[in-house]
């Protein structure tokens, strides 16, 4: 299979094409599934990608709201209480262990320091190397470096990379994967039912 990200994802995002142009281009240049993934968190998305040529679709950030995801409960109350807006694609914000790897996540007192100082490049970037909280095991996090923060995360968690894709504005309560993925799949077999019956 061949996973279709669109530029709406959160995380590590390669590709600057929306999820709506991108998956109907590689499915008809390819003979395998195709995943869709970007911007997908509900039912209605996940019939958007299968009308657009998708096989399956990929979920993200609609799953870290999930009882399962393991991340720091300021990093999900920042999920919960998000919009499509609140998110911010950058090319070198938070350092990463590869070069070239742009990235979507959350805005927040980091990245708009980093906004006032004109995008400013690694290496010059304001308050490089400040230590802004310590994993569960003790290690420093570092302003600007990618790491994401987890139960027993400790210091200004809200500062740390939180990514998150744009369909961030669709999750909305805490739910169990299971629960997550089953009402993602009955509300899209509901949206497509309700298109067919239209036409």
């Amino acid at each position: 299979m061949i996973v279709a990200q669109g530029w709406e994802a959160g995380g590590h995002v390669w590709g600057q094409v929306s999820t709506m142009a991108l998956v109907p281009a590689v499915a008809d240049a390819v003979d395998i599934p195709v995943v869709a993934a970007g911007g997908i968190a509900d039912g209605r998305a996940m019939a958007a990608a299968m009308m657009l040529g998708a096989s399956g679709v990929w979920v993200g950030t609609r799953l870290l709201a999930s009882d399962e995801a393991t991340i720091h409960d300021t990093y999900r109350a920042r999920l919960l209480d998000a919009s499509e807006a609140d998110t911010q694609w950058a090319h070198d914000l938070y350092d990463v262990d590869w070069p070239d790897a742009p990235h979507r996540a959350l805005g927040n007192s980091t990245s708009r320091a980093w906004q006032k100082a004109g995008n400013a490049a690694p290496g010059h970037r304001p308050n490089e190397s400040q230590v802004i909280g310590h994993r569960p095991t003790g290690e420093p996090v570092l302003r600007y470096q990618s790491y994401t923060p987890v139960p027993g995360t400790s210091g200004d968690v809200e500062a740390m990379s939180l990514l998150a894709g744009q369909g961030v504005a669709q999750v909305r309560n805490l739910s169990s994967a299971a629960d997550i993925v089953a009402e993602i799949y009955q509300e899209a077999k509901d949206v497509l039912k309700r298109g067919s019956s239209i036409l």
